[in-house]
């Protein structure tokens, strides 16, 4: 990647921004804190406000499995954090791990950091040790941290910055990836996995990435993000279900399952909740819908049968 496709990659964490405050203010989602990220709000159609939900329920039902059957001393660490709000909505609903690691491009990082300082909402809920850091573009506290830091160089520069600040590879550690390894080279996202596999006995994954670029839909979105400037890099190494799962099988992890998010959305969304989303909006697009969520999945793999991996699974999200 060079500088050019960097700046278009770094734009995904604004759209991805721009959706999920569009999901919350009509009540798909339970975020109150999106908002203080978003400079111009959007509403998005209700296709997208659906698949918003479906992916952010997916997430935070995994990451609070993790954190609630998890010792004190339980770590996440999320790549490409962009403007994501879990360490907020944790620590509003003292849900927190012991601590939290955000990484991202320095140009991500800085416009974080700057959101969350001018916002009461979200200052007051910073540790009081919190520190600017790197000119502005770092956060730093015992139990949440924001380091710049650029992926493809994850062993030699990421994971000083991390050790740096309390990093601990023997305490359970949950990685957070939503995409973005697949705009990485695979040997780059490849790299990140072997770390994790050669220095971890305790840490999990969950990945929330696009499949299946083979058939017609699949081409069209690739089609559609060259024509903003947009690689999937790692799409073609890992293109189906079978094979996002089997990467991390193939590095000796213990367990890996992974789920389209049509699946997830038809079958682990409670009726419930089914019925409490059609009272926000009328969509007839079902078919697209449906079609849409086939190429988006969630992989979820953990390194070893030991607690609190070993008692959690896609299906009892």
């Amino acid at each position: 990647m060079n500088n050019s496709n960097d700046a278009v990659v770094q734009g995904t964490s604004n759209d991805a921004a721009v959706s999920r405050e569009s999901a919350a203010r009509l009540g798909y989602i339970n975020d109150p804190f999106i908002r203080y990220f978003v400079k111009r709000p959007q509403r998005r159609a209700p296709l997208i406000n659906r698949g918003t939900h479906s992916r952010f329920d997916g997430m935070q039902r995994i990451i609070r499995q993790f954190v609630r059957k998890s010792s004190s001393k339980c770590q996440i660490v999320s790549l490409g954090a962009g403007m994501d709000t879990l360490y907020f909505l944790l620590r509003q609903q003292q849900e927190q791990p012991w601590r939290i690691f955000e990484i991202d491009f320095t140009e991500i990082t800085a416009k974080k950091a700057a959101a969350i300082y001018k916002t009461s909402a979200l200052r007051s809920l910073l540790p009081q040790d919190m520190a600017v850091a790197k000119g502005g573009t770092e956060l730093h506290s015992h139990d949440y941290t924001l380091i710049s830091g650029d992926l493809r160089e994850f062993a030699t520069s990421v994971v000083p910055k991390l050790m740096a600040r309390g990093f601990d590879c023997s305490q359970p550690t949950l990685f957070l990836s939503e995409c973005v390894l697949i705009y990485l080279d695979p040997q780059h996202s490849d790299q990140i996995l072997d770390w994790i596999t050669d220095n971890m006995k305790h840490a999990g994954i969950l990945t929330y990435e696009q499949i299946l670029p083979h058939d017609r839909f699949g081409q069209m979105m690739i089609e559609n993000l060259r024509a903003r400037g947009l690689e999937l890099r790692g799409l073609h190494a890992y293109p189906t279900l079978q094979s996002t799962s089997q990467r991390f099988l193939d590095r000796g992890w213990h367990s890996a399952v992974a789920v389209d998010l049509a699946t997830y959305h038809e079958k682990l969304v409670c009726e419930d909740e089914q019925s409490r989303l059609a009272k926000i909006e009328f969509m007839d697009e079902w078919e697209e819908f449906r079609l849409l969520a086939q190429h988006y999945a969630f992989t979820f793999a953990y390194t070893a049968d030991t607690a609190p991996f070993n008692s959690m699974s896609m299906e009892q999200i």
